[in-house]
């Protein structure tokens, strides 16, 4: 009987963490408002990754609309990248080169997204991948 109540309570718990990790990437998918400061680059880099899941997901279960959302925040948040204050002073050049990239790579993901072309979609997904892992700074 303790055996199967501490799995329930272990099962519900997990549970509550699958939600909450699945609002918090829908949540990174909603552009940030234009007038707020920008937020801190390693935040931005968890931000892009979200983001990046949620278009993956979308796109695996064909909703092109959020896969269009994702795309739209990856844009801005690309943009917001070489706007932020404390990128490591060492990677600043290739940060910047990187999330320049980043911005092409999503806005071509957006078009894409729009046509739903399937093969461009997911080129771009594998790009984008790419991209924000190089802007790792680890």
């Amino acid at each position: 009987m303790k055996n199967t109540l501490f799995a329930s309570f272990l099962l519900s718990g997990l549970f509550t963490l699958g939600c909450q990790s699945v609002s918090e990437k829908a949540a990174s998918v909603q552009p940030l408002a234009e007038n707020t400061p920008v937020p801190p680059y390693q935040d931005l880099l968890s931000r892009a990754r979200n983001q990046s899941s949620v278009a993956t997901e979308s796109f695996f279960i064909n909703n092109w609309a959020e896969l269009e959302d994702a795309a739209k925040g990856l844009e801005q948040t690309s943009r917001l990248m070489s706007k932020s204050a404390d990128m490591p002073e060492s990677k600043k050049e290739s940060i910047l080169a990187v999330s320049s990239d980043l911005n092409r790579e999503a806005i071509k993901l957006k078009e894409a997204c729009r046509a739903k072309n399937e093969l461009e979609v997911n080129t771009q997904l594998q790009k984008i991948t790419l991209k924000i892992r190089e802007l790792r700074t680890n």
